[in-house]
């Protein structure tokens, strides 16, 4: 039975070669009958590549098997789908004479095999033809130990370097095989190239039997030999041919990589009309159509870590206990690893957290915060928990996420509710003082080296409601404003308000991502003077009834804004009790320098933190 599904194999491939014999290349005309002759084609001819091939050679899997590499080799190869599959041996361990256990180690490897959606062509390495037995094994399975076959006038030498195996210790062929090579070298003198498969490098040895002899023969004409058994990639150019031992698929290897020839990878042949062309394929670099896939985008970039603030009425701070919430949306476990940066007043009990979330559920941390002296709360630095995330997905792969958050306790802000009527016309008359400053020691962005202090860009601001609207006023201090009339966002003094109405915990842990959906992102330039109503760039993205309104100032303008509270209501609950905010004066000078000066750090930079720029509503 195994010896008919050997020539069905055979057959298998002269049919297919006749009949991709007919197949030709035709260009259709309405392509190449261009005017000019201009076409997007690059070698506007017919080529007939109808005797190129490519095949694909598995290495050694054995001495010592890796488990899952070399079935990890196989669902690569049905991938690329070359037309055949070539061995150079070892794909059983072997080195027994216990028939039942060799027969179990074939039955294995070939259930692997049998998963191929091509046909694959058996060597006989030392683990698989070790001794009489396993030579018994081996003729009773699969027939002849050596044996040749032709595919579009190429011949393929499959040898056996352990026929010997009595005869020589270290490998080596007998002189029947010889005789076999020299009368299918005589047979087939004008095949357009010769491939040898074999295990041992017998290039290597002092005593290989009749090899020399076969190498001899083989001078004459273009070859390429193929082997393993040193589990270490290596190319050699000697007898008119090039030499290569392969590495493994599976084998026992040191995996020291490419410089020392020791990785796991399939060796892929394309035989063109000038030869071989080879190529190595690494299999961790051999992927499916799945190589990205919304879930694998997911695991790379949706949040994986919420941190519920702490905030203090307090001055100063001694200890608190930081909720850190882990979620896994994702069909595969993942293993959290949290480590904390030194900090000058702040630690955790702990340096490393480690935490493993099953597939599609949440995991709490209870992270204890203390200080190592006592400090004034807007004093202190935050605390930076660097975050290793690792989730074993399919075909062996391992997906590491690194990501940095930052969070400290937090004095609370309030944004107070107002019985004053406020008018939104630039004029702060009724806010009576804005005790919030944003000056030179705050947080500055873009050109940073051109800001030369306070009178150069600086703000103060406040944050009232009342039953209908959520007022912010600015008074910007700035030596020279400039406007573009032609209304560019880059060429002129800007201001910049983000507001997350969103409940606590989501606002505190943004990061600036869907602008206009999870938070309003408001930008203006002061009013010339001409009109104290203002256009907001971008306020067809915006709630209804957004309005700004400037005012110059001979320090340079006043702002007032007005948010509808049921922006606020909706985000956050009817009964909202919170909001994030942040705000900045983009500062444009006449030499075309910009400095960001912001109330908070921008919320998408490293220096953002959880809870930044958090108000509670007060009511008096």
């Amino acid at each position: 039975m195994i010896r008919s599904k050997y020539i069905v194999l055979i057959i298998f491939i002269h049919l297919t070669s006749y009949i991709r014999a007919q197949d030709t290349v035709n260009y259709p005309k309405s392509i190449l009958n261009q005017p000019g002759n201009i076409h997007p084609l690059s070698r506007p001819k017919n080529v007939d590549h109808t005797q190129d091939f490519q095949f694909a050679i598995v290495a050694d899997r054995t001495g010592g098997a890796r488990d899952g590499v070399f079935e990890f080799a196989i669902e690569k190869l049905n991938l690329l789908q070359p037309e055949f599959v070539m061995s150079v041996g070892d794909l059983i361990e072997g080195y027994t004479e216990d028939r039942d256990e060799i027969y179990r180690q074939w039955k294995e490897i070939n259930g692997f095999i049998e998963m191929l959606r091509m046909p694959f062509f058996y060597v006989p390495g030392n683990h698989d033809y070790h001794n009489e037995v396993m030579a018994e094994v081996w003729k009773e399975l699969y027939g002849p130990s050596y044996y040749y076959f032709m595919y579009k006038d190429v011949l393929f030498l499959c040898l056996n370097s352990e026929e010997s195996f009595h005869e020589y210790n270290s490998g080596g062929i007998g002189e029947s095989q010889y005789e076999f090579v020299k009368l299918v070298l005589e047979k087939h003198p004008d095949a357009r190239w010769t491939f040898v498969m074999i295990h041992q490098p017998l290039w290597l040895s002092e005593n290989g039997g009749y090899w020399k002899e076969i190498e001899s023969l083989l001078k004459r004409r273009k070859h390429t030999v193929f082997a393993g058994h040193v589990h270490r990639y290596m190319k050699y150019e000697r007898n008119n041919g090039k030499y290569f031992t392969l590495a493994s698929t599976g084998g026992i290897s040191q995996m020291r990589g490419l410089n020392f020839g020791e990785f796991d990878h399939i060796v892929w042949v394309t035989m063109t009309e000038d030869g071989p062309v080879i190529a190595n394929m690494l299999l961790p670099g051999i992927w499916n159509e799945n190589v990205v896939t919304e879930e694998v985008n997911n695991m790379i970039y949706a949040e994986k870590i919420l941190i519920e603030p702490v905030f203090t009425e307090d001055s100063y701070f001694k200890q608190a206990q930081f909720k850190v919430l882990l979620t896994n949306d994702t069909d595969y476990p993942m293993w959290a690893y949290l480590a904390f940066s030194e900090n000058q007043f702040l630690f955790t009990d702990e340096s490393i957290y480690e935490k493993k979330v099953e597939a599609n559920s949440g995991e709490m941390l209870m992270i204890p915060v203390n200080s190592s002296q006592r400090v004034e709360i807007n004093r202190l630095e935050p605390l930076i928990m660097n975050a290793l995330f690792i989730y074993k997905y399919e075909d062996l792969r391992e997906i590491q996420v690194e990501k940095k958050y930052a969070f400290a306790p937090i004095k609370k802000e309030y944004a107070h509710f107002t019985r004053t009527k406020i008018w939104v016309d630039g004029m702060l008359d009724e806010w009576q003082g804005l005790p919030l400053r944003v000056n030179g020691s705050s947080y500055k962005t873009e050109n940073i080296q051109e800001y030369f202090g306070d009178y150069d860009g600086s703000f103060e601001f406040d944050i009232r409601y009342d039953y209908e609207n959520l007022y912010i006023a600015m008074s910007v201090w700035d030596d020279e404003v400039v406007l573009d009339k032609n209304g560019s966002p880059w060429s002129q003094d800007i201001v910049r308000i983000y507001l997350d109405a969103r409940p606590l915990v989501l606002s505190s842990n943004g990061k600036d991502q869907d602008q206009f959906e999870d938070f309003l992102y408001i930008s203006f330039a002061p009013s010339s003077g001409r009109k104290d109503n203002i256009e907001i760039f971008q306020q067809d993205r915006m709630p209804l009834n957004i309005t700004a309104a400037t005012k110059s100032t001979i320090a340079g303008f006043d702002i007032e804004l007005s948010i509808p509270l049921h922006y606020i209501q909706e985000k956050n609950g009817s009964d909202w009790q919170n909001f994030r905010f942040n705000a900045a004066f983009i500062d444009c000078d006449q030499n075309n320098s910009r400095t960001g000066i912001w109330y908070m750090p921008e919320w998408n930079s490293s220096k953002n933190f959880v809870g930044s720029g958090i108000f509670f509503r007060k009511e008096e």
